[in-house]
């Protein structure tokens, strides 16, 4: 009888787990760097050739491997970070599975050189299909040399479902940041295609976030320091007046690892409570230290989810850690009566004079008509309701004879109103997505560009890629509204902006248009004007609040039911819902 179990290929189980190691190109940066860390490497250099998809080198001057070494190190499962089981709850490396090299060789041709002296000689090895073909030596110090070619040349569909280059290198970006931030000690290097993006000499952490995030961060970060016996938690937070809705700037390492964890960046979101509005999300690089054997980092073969034993004490200490930064440096104001300028200066030590009261015995009230006084009072309150709208949908000459529907607002999200035979409840988030959607479409196809001059220019500083991404989009911002006075040497000054924006948050929206991957518009849109469109009727950077008055509600009606398609968002959901009389009588049986 034969059997239905099969036992697999050494070569097949080395595929099915590179997938969970290797996801994108970034993944074999993350492994091979945290590699040479663990090596005590103090000089890495990073090497990179069409986004990671023909060519990843990591050069480093670790300690280095002899030939046996150098044999081991591609077979699965190991390692010479751990010998036994015990070594798990005390891990002090980055790396301990023993699957990088492995995973990475199974679905790549990679090439390793190496020694661990300095006698001029390297040995190296070429590995494809997870097999060593070739051996032989070379010259060169201590240290190691890992290239990875042809990522997934032997897995086409997983090169297939690799997204776009500006998107892959942009993670790659993001590990190598996450690295180098991690060791501000350690010497990095990134070039891309011949072309220098990063040179980071050794230094503090202050100076090395500088050197990555350009130097306008400095006045946004607040430091951070504090011990307990549970932990140590380091670094810095971001000023409340410069957080956005962007997540883009959130760095938690825990003994020198980066992980990513929800109940922690809640912790830190908590300490910023009553200094910003609930949808700006924290800003962050924080480094925790707590005893190794508290800490379970052999939950998933990225190694970014952790567990940890003591997670509800480490979320009290990390929000008080912050919150006790920002009292300290004066971000959260306190009162001093003792010492307040104002009591101290001297103005209360005059006698001060009894106040005359004057009366004007000829005045009537009854004289004025009462109807004007409360018209001229309806129409000051009406103009104030009018001026204080954030969002710039709607223009004074939509305010002169509206068609009027019978309505009301329920719970600042929706408008419920009717018609002969049905209710309608509209949600008012998603009819401002399609009316500004058909509106910024119709702006932009007729090149009528909209703009609102700002009291004070923007001034924005982006990396390498950001930047290439964004002068390529120059002309089309322009058409939508953009008004640029520089843009240069990785630079954006802008005057002007479309008044649906907010001027607040246009780094973030910026970020959106990046993260988007607004280039390859063709993979998401028909044109890159309907792209642009339909991200900014979504971004989080729109100027919008709850409608101020009822006017307002009656004209976001008329304007979502004069649109086009006034039934469904630009991404198809739908944005109001019918109640049909039967449905109504039913619920009455």
């Amino acid at each position: 009888m034969k059997p239905t179990i099969n036992r697999l290929s050494v070569d097949l189980i080395n595929k099915i787990a590179a997938g969970e190691v290797v996801q994108r190109p970034s993944s074999v940066v993350k492994e091979l760097i945290e590699n040479s860390i663990d090596a005590g490497a103090s000089e890495v250099k990073l090497l990179v050739k069409d986004f990671g998809k023909t060519l990843i080198e990591i050069s480093d001057n670790g300690v280095g491997m002899n030939q046996l070494d150098l044999e081991l190190c591609s077979l699965k499962h190991t390692t010479s970070k751990i010998n036994k089981s015990i070594d798990l709850y005390s891990l002090i490396t980055k790396g301990f599975r023993g699957e990088a090299i492995s995973s990475i060789s199974s679905i790549s041709k990679v090439i390793i050189s190496s020694s661990n002296n300095n006698d001029g000689v390297r040995n190296t090895i070429c590995i494809e299909n997870g097999e060593i073909v070739k051996k032989f030596q070379e010259s060169g110090l201590k240290g190691t040399t890992i290239s990875v070619t042809n990522l997934f040349y032997n897995v086409p569909a997983r090169r297939k479902f690799l997204k776009s280059d500006n998107v892959e290198i942009k993670h790659i970006i993001s590990e190598f940041n996450r690295q180098s931030l991690c060791h501000p000690e350690v010497f990095f290097t990134l070039k891309h295609n011949g072309k220098d993006m990063f040179m980071l000499n050794k230094s503090n952490l202050k100076e090395r976030i500088l050197r990555l995030f350009t130097k306008n961060i400095d006045k946004k970060l607040v430091p951070v320091d504090e011990i307990t016996d549970l932990a140590s938690i380091s670094g810095y937070v971001f000023k409340p007046e410069f957080l956005n809705k962007s997540r883009s700037m959130q760095f938690f390492f825990v003994n020198g690892r980066f992980i990513r964890n929800s109940y922690l960046n809640h912790s830190v979101f908590n300490a910023y409570e009553g200094l910003v509005n609930i949808e700006n999300k924290p800003s962050y690089i924080l480094f925790i230290r707590i005893p190794p054997d508290s800490l379970d980092v052999n939950v998933h073969p990225n190694k970014i989810e952790v567990k940890f034993e003591n997670e509800n004490s480490l979320y009290a200490i990390l929000r008080s850690a912050v919150r006790h930064a920002l009292g300290k440096f004066n971000i959260v104001p306190n009162i001093d009566f003792n010492n307040d300028i104002n009591l101290s200066s001297g103005y209360f030590s005059k006698e001060i004079s009894q106040p005359l009261i004057k009366i004007d015995t000829k005045f009537n009230p009854f004289e004025s008509d009462e109807s004007e006084i409360i018209q001229k009072s309806n129409d000051i309150k009406y103009h104030q309701e009018i001026s204080s709208s954030s969002n710039e949908l709607f223009n004074q000459e939509d305010f002169q004879n509206p068609s009027i529907y019978s309505s009301f607002n329920f719970l600042n999200k929706y408008i419920v109103t009717k018609t002969k035979s049905e209710l309608l409840v509209i949600d008012i988030k998603r009819a401002y997505q399609r009316i500004l959607y058909e509106r910024i479409l119709r702006e932009m196809n007729n090149k009528t560009n909209v703009s609102q001059t700002l009291l004070f220019p923007i001034s924005l500083s982006f990396d390498s890629v950001e930047y290439e991404v964004l002068i390529k989009l120059k002309e089309t911002l322009e058409h939508l509204g953009f008004i640029f006075k520089k843009f240069s040497n990785k630079k954006i000054e802008i005057l002007g902006i479309h008044p649906v924006l907010n001027h607040n948050d246009i780094d973030g929206f910026f970020k959106e248009l990046i993260e988007n991957d607004v280039l390859n518009y063709k993979d998401h849109s028909s044109s890159i004007n309907d792209f642009l469109a339909k991200l900014i009727s979504t971004s989080k950077s729109l100027n919008l609040t709850h409608l101020v008055n009822e006017k307002e509600q009656i004209l976001l009606l008329n304007q979502l039911f004069a649109c086009k398609e006034s039934s469904f968002t630009p991404s198809m959901k739908k944005i109001f819902i019918s109640i049909q009389s039967n449905d109504i009588k039913k619920r009455f049986i």
